[in-house]
């Protein structure tokens, strides 16, 4: 059997909807024009006739294949076993980067085009596309008569291109179904040929081996990893053995590598690349666990539940500043939604640190996002440039931030009686936007619980429960309906008749009302701790006027000198060079502000502290966006180091209250000592308030 890649992209689609699909919607699948699949299903008579098979078409309904299920399964069949496939440009430019990116050797433009049955002028043509392609990770391509052609570029750089085409052609699900089964369903004609080949670069059983160790290690933490990441994980690692036993190997700059051996998951990456060594008896060289480090600080957290604020409370200013300008931008208030405030605190810290490494991220829902959020989508964008305006915020970590800003918009408390889990791949984001249509459409609903893949075999679940995925589940034992984050029509209507089912089951087996499950006396001792920091911190607040014109950091320093005699404080030196450190990785001054915020935790620091230095000369320092602000005051903010994350969020609390609005700024920014005091006292009623 021969047919065109196009005529095969049909048949697909036609084999893909037994009940029917319109002429529109196949136009619109394979981007060609209606006239053209008219043209092209006219042709189709004399592929069919020999399997009896013939095309019906109904208004309304459109077009689709009918005849005996059994011919209908022998053409299927025949036609995803062809061996040759007349692959689209798009598809020969992306084989043809995958082979140059595997190949250690320069290959030759006759090989590509018999790989490829293609001639050499097409080869060529598509290679032009590919070079623009490869811009995009600094990578270029060398073509020389008589050498052949060969990519250029870092090791770290090629695989960063290796697991972007894998992300941006191969779903997360079906590299997870892989990974654990060596399996690609639902993929058929030219897509499982592509498939396999992209996914033939490690071997399966190896890619189990990474998979085992990487649970075991997302286990060890405080926060699980969302699936994409957790995926992109097992992908990086899979590429470095195979990689490294091919002999390239990734460099690191040694700076760099300082940085992230003082960080706890560099710990975490060498316990993985330990294991790694043993299993495959293969040496990991210190730049290796380094980039693997990378990819656990720059991981999507699957849930906020367990989220506390970041003891380094720059992370709470950029969140309360993101909600204030998105607010101004979209015309809707977003200060008071303190479930925002948390979903974005757990999202942005690995998000900066992925913008700042330079770090892909892949969003599948990304365009669904534009489509159903656009003048969200552009508020969120022009937000983030502003905030943001040394970094590139591509489209994919927006739609993640927009996300966030969606389900707040969706959400609303409502009286519910049913109990739904909630599985999403994409971590946070999609998981709070189906929560909050699933409460917007469903007041019945009682309960909401937000799951990865991973947490289903944990998971106790019963009968008449609601399991609604975003993605294939293999699982037969669950009884699951697979919807789009977004809810269409067609989905709530789907959902409803699950949900009735569901009741039917209810009659026959009653399901208690469940009250979230809380330690009552961990909470209570919590909320003590956190007082307790609050009650001392209100106690080391003072506005502190300069007494004589000096330069910026000897006034800091009789500052604490001062703080250091009421002996809240050791060193006033020590925390002195700690500030300093604070100020070179990045800017303190506060954007559309007079003041500066410098902060340190510290083992010379007793108890919390907040002093307000007033000078009487501006001092032009760089800002938290990039630019630079003229402060008048300086904020210094001290903690313990030994704190719980608890206490670190009741400081991280004051960062935010004082970016909170126009007003808080301006107290901050002019307010005398009791008018400060006044209004972090409010602040703080208002948080154990709501609490």
């Amino acid at each position: 059997m021969y047919v065109s890649a196009r005529d095969r992209r049909i048949l697909d689609e036609l084999l893909a909807h037994p009940e029917g699909v319109t002429v529109s919607n196949i136009a619109s699948a394979i981007d060609v024009s209606e006239r053209t699949i008219h043209r092209d299903l006219a042709s189709f008579d004399s592929l069919l006739q020999p399997y009896e098979l013939f095309l019906e078409k109904k208004a309304g309904q459109g077009v689709r294949l009918t005849g005996s299920s059994s011919q209908l399964s022998q053409f299927q069949a025949d036609l995803h076993q062809a061996r040759h496939f007349d692959f689209l440009p798009e598809q020969r430019q992306l084989l043809l980067s995958y082979k140059l990116l595997t190949s250690s050797e320069p290959v030759k433009l006759q090989a590509l085009a018999s790989d490829l049955h293609i001639t050499n002028a097409t080869v060529s043509s598509d290679l032009d596309k590919v070079t623009e392609w490869l811009e995009s990770y600094h990578l270029s391509l060398l073509r020389r008569r008589g050498f052949g052609i060969q990519i250029v570029g870092e090791e770290a750089a090629k695989r960063r291109a290796i697991s972007g085409l894998l992300s941006d052609h191969i779903g997360e699900t079906e590299l997870l179904r892989f990974i654990r089964r060596n399996t690609i369903s639902d993929k058929t004609g030219t897509t499982q040929s592509i498939a396999d080949q992209l996914l033939g670069f490690v071997h399966t059983d190896r890619l189990q081996q990474i998979e085992t160790a990487v649970e075991r290690i997302n286990a060890t933490l405080p926060i699980p990893i969302a699936d994409s990441s957790y995926i992109a994980l097992v992908v990086h690692l899979a590429l470095a053995m195979e990689r490294i036993q091919q002999g390239e190997n990734v460099q690191m700059k040694e700076t760099l590598l300082t940085q992230l051996r003082q960080t706890s998951e560099f710990k975490l990456a060498g316990n993985l690349a330990a294991e790694l060594t043993e299993i495959f008896s293969v040496d990991i060289p210190e730049a290796e666990i380094g980039y693997i480090t990378m990819h656990l600080r720059g991981a999507k957290l699957q849930t906020d539940e367990s989220y506390q604020a970041d003891p380094d409370m720059d992370v709470s200013f950029i969140v309360k500043r993101l909600i204030k300008h998105v607010g101004l931008e979209y015309g809707v208030d977003f200060s008071a939604n303190l479930s925002l405030e948390k979903g974005l605190g757990a999202h942005i810290s690995p998000a900066l640190y992925r913008l700042q490494q330079e770090m892909k991220i892949h969003n599948p829902l990304v365009e669904t996002i534009k489509a159903n959020y656009p003048a969200l989508f552009q508020a969120v964008a022009d937000a983030s440039r502003h905030l943001f305006p040394e970094m590139a915020v591509p489209d994919d970590e927006i739609g993640f931030l927009v996300l966030h800003f969606g389900s707040a918009l969706e959400s609303e408390e409502q009286t519910q009686d049913f109990r739904a889990f909630v599985i999403c791949s994409s971590g946070i984001g999609s998981s709070k936007m189906m929560s909050s249509r699933l409460k917007k459409e469903f007041p019945q609903i009682q309960e909401i619980h937000q799951l990865s893949m991973f947490d289903l075999k944990e998971t106790q679940i019963q009968p008449e429960d609601l399991v609604i995925s975003t993605v294939y589940l293999d699982d037969p034992q669950i009884d699951y309906i697979q919807v789009n984050p977004f809810l269409t029509k067609e989905e709530v209507s789907r959902l409803e008749t699950y949900m009735a089912g569901k009741a039917l089951q209810r009659k026959k087996r009653a399901v208690p009302k469940k009250s979230p499950v809380h330690n009552g006396q961990e909470t209570l001792e919590t909320l003590q701790s956190q007082l307790a920091v609050t009650v001392k911190l209100m106690h080391h607040v003072a506005l502190i006027q300069e007494a004589t014109v000096t330069g910026l950091w000897q006034s800091m320093y009789n500052t604490l000198v001062y703080i250091e005699k009421k002996q809240l404080i050791t060193s006033a030196s020590a925390v002195l060079q700690q500030l300093k450190d604070r100020e070179k990785l990045s800017g303190v001054g506060i954007p559309g502000t007079s003041f500066a915020l410098y902060h340190a935790k510290s083992n010379e620091v007793k108890e919390p502290v907040f002093y307000i230095l007033e000078r009487q000369q501006a001092e032009t320092i760089a800002a938290m966006d990039g630019n630079t602000i003229e402060a008048s005051r300086i904020c210094i903010m001290l903690a313990p180091e030994e704190m719980t994350s608890e206490e670190a969020g009741i400081l991280s609390h004051v960062s935010g209250m004082m970016v909170k609005d126009q007003e808080s700024m301006h107290i901050f920014a002019q307010g005398t000592e009791e008018e400060i005091k006044n209004f972090m006292s409010e602040e703080f009623l208002q948080l154990y308030r709501n609490k």
